[in-house]
């Protein structure tokens, strides 16, 4: 696909470079979608990069249709997801950065969105971010997610931001450092928590990204390690009772995924309060002991199970 618009100046607008990076591994049913996801930005001012772990499922033929239009792309093994994104992020020379996974996708005008509201911070620390849909592959159900105004204790206790729908700038990214490439599940999380240090972060209600669940999804198949290093970034960040919260939630996992599925059984036969019913199955939960708040215990079961 080709854009009509060549200049980084349109209208008399000028529009700050764009740096979107996109870490890919396996996920050739995925990838197009994400790949014009982009380019059909038609963003005046657009670096896009691709960094593949050495694909080989199809997913370099697809990346070279379009290399053409993509600053830069490679595929070779690498350390992980957050070794790929800095990897990339090294390479960027955009005034504003975002990375798009390679399952996720833009919705039509996200990037002239965040080119101009991000244009007066351009030289400082900012971030933006904003409301996303989230939808299952498997049965094509969709909500949206919408972007809500948190405090700097919210973002500790839990992730408030939606990945694909957030954008800062350079300045940020140089400031606060890159991923910390020890963490595979909650590298994005702990990096706002940081950022957060240094900016306040802008909220923009507008949708701006589309999040997929698929059944390879790695957020939903980390298990027990993905929840011990969401407790880990917890524990990196977090206040006491913070900790004290996610450590209980935690080694009350096992009780919490059983009432999930009674709840699920009794809504497949239709018993009416099936949600209140579960509750009373599982009496592990009914009680949490003295400094464990039932909001955060609730807020990290939720991180726990992932959207």
């Amino acid at each position: 696909m080709s854009c009509t618009v060549p200049s980084e100046v349109n209208n008399g607008e000028v529009w700050p470079r764009i740096s979107v990076v996109t870490p890919s591994y396996r996920q050739a049913p995925f990838l197009e979608t994400t790949i014009l996801s982009v380019l059909g930005q038609c963003y005046p001012n657009l670096e896009y990069i691709i960094m593949d772990g050495g694909s080989d499922d199809g997913s370099v033929e697809i990346i070279q249709r379009y290399e053409s239009q993509i600053a830069h792309w490679e595929s070779a093994r690498d350390k992980g997801q957050s070794d790929a994104i800095n990897r990339g992020f090294a390479r960027a020379t955009g005034d504003i950065l975002c990375w798009l996974n390679s399952d996720d996708f833009f919705l039509p005008g996200t990037l002239r969105t965040i080119g101009r509201l991000l244009a007066g911070s351009v030289g400082r620390a900012a971030l933006l971010f904003g409301s996303c849909v989230y939808f299952r592959e498997a049965d094509g159900s969709a909500r949206i997610l919408r972007a809500r105004a948190h405090s700097v204790e919210t973002l500790r206790e839990t992730d408030c931001i939606y990945q694909p729908s957030s954008f800062w700038t350079k300045t940020l990214w140089e400031v606060n450092g890159p991923l910390d490439e020890e963490l595979h599940f909650g590298f994005d999380w702990d990096w706002y928590i940081r950022a957060r240090r240094h900016c306040d972060f802008l909220m923009h209600e507008g949708i701006l990204s589309a999040y997929r669940r698929h059944a390879a999804h790695k957020s939903g198949s980390g298990g027990k390690t993905r929840r011990e290093e969401i407790l880990r970034v917890v524990r990196r960040h977090g206040s006491e009772a913070q900790i004290r919260s996610y450590e209980y939630a935690e080694a009350k996992y096992p009780d919490f995924e059983r009432r999930q599925r009674v709840n699920q059984m009794l809504r497949r036969w239709h018993v009416p309060y099936a949600t209140q019913v579960s509750a009373l199955l599982t009496p592990g939960l009914w009680q949490l002991p003295t400094g464990v708040s039932r909001e955060t215990f609730r807020r990290a079961t939720g991180m726990f199970s992932s959207t």
